[in-house]
């Protein structure tokens, strides 16, 4: 209501200051200076007498529920009770886009997901660069060597027990491991080994001899032989590839039943050696 009577108020009064203006400056025109001067100051003073009037008869009404403005022009003012809301006007165009914002931190990182699927296997890649050649390496220890080869040159005639045949004659004994005093070899390393053996009637007839190689006190393999009714000397041999640990035994064994010749001639004896070592 205040702005209302304020505006009106106003705008009542420019319309009087523009009329006053205006009688002055007809006045000045006529050459009427001193008598519209006279006129113009009682126009003026009539002019601010119906403007103190009209506000005072506003003020008057301010208390009722509506108020009424009188000026020269006859214009009313009412100023009611708020009415309603209206209803929701429609949505109007969207607004241009804002500017972006501040990059914000960088969140905690998130829990480990599960291990995707196997990739395709990828080409081959060039061949690199030979590298540098290396330092020499260490040799290999040399494989052991273990070998023998005897001679018995005298004969054995029938003995009261079954005796292990020894040997005089030493051809080799690569190794030391044929013991030349008990007519035995041991083993001193662990593999396989390949022995042979030889023996030989006495000259007469129905001579017969029955030798075995031993090991461990086991016969592995025999050997015999049987001259009949005729004198005359029989020679064989046989042989056989055994697998040996260290301190194992091999030797040749003449059975009690039986002779053997030999001479310096060489036809009695035994042989082995390592084919390879584990």
């Amino acid at each position: 209501r205040k702005i209302a009577k304020t505006s009106g108020a106003t705008t009542n009064w420019c319309r009087r200051l523009v009329l006053l203006v205006w009688t002055y400056k007809s006045f000045l025109s006529c050459k009427m200076a001193t008598t519209g001067l006279y006129i113009g100051f009682g126009i003026c003073s009539l002019l601010y007498l119906c403007t103190n009037l009209t506000a005072a008869a506003e003020e008057k009404n301010e208390a009722g529920v509506c108020s009424r403005q009188l000026n020269n022009n006859q214009n009313i003012t009412v100023v009611a009770a708020p009415g309603p809301a209206g209803p929701k006007g429609d949505m109007g165009p969207r607004g241009n886009g804002g500017t972006p914002g501040e990059k914000g931190m960088a969140g905690v990182p998130g829990k480990l997901g599960p291990v995707g699927p196997a990739g395709e296997k990828g080409d081959t890649g060039e061949q690199g660069p030979a590298g540098e050649k290396g330092s020499p390496g260490a040799s290999p220890p040399a494989a052991p060597v273990v070998a023998f080869s005897v001679v018995r040159t005298t004969s054995l005639y029938k003995p009261s027990t079954d005796t292990v045949v020894t040997y005089d004659v030493i051809l080799s004994n690569v190794g030391g491991a044929y013991n030349q005093e008990t007519g035995k070899f041991v083993a001193t390393v662990g593999g396989v080994y390949f022995f042979t053996f030889t023996g030989m009637t006495r000259y007469a007839s129905n001579a017969v001899y029955h030798i075995g190689l031993m090991k461990n006190g086991e016969k592995m393999v025999g050997l015999y032989e049987k001259n009949g009714g005729q004198e005359q000397h029989q020679s064989s041999s046989n042989s056989a590839t055994l697998q040996l640990q260290p301190g194992d035994e091999v030797w040749v064994e003449l059975d009690q039943r039986s002779s053997m010749w030999g001479d310096y001639t060489g036809y009695v004896t035994f042989s082995g050696y390592l084919i390879h070592h584990a």
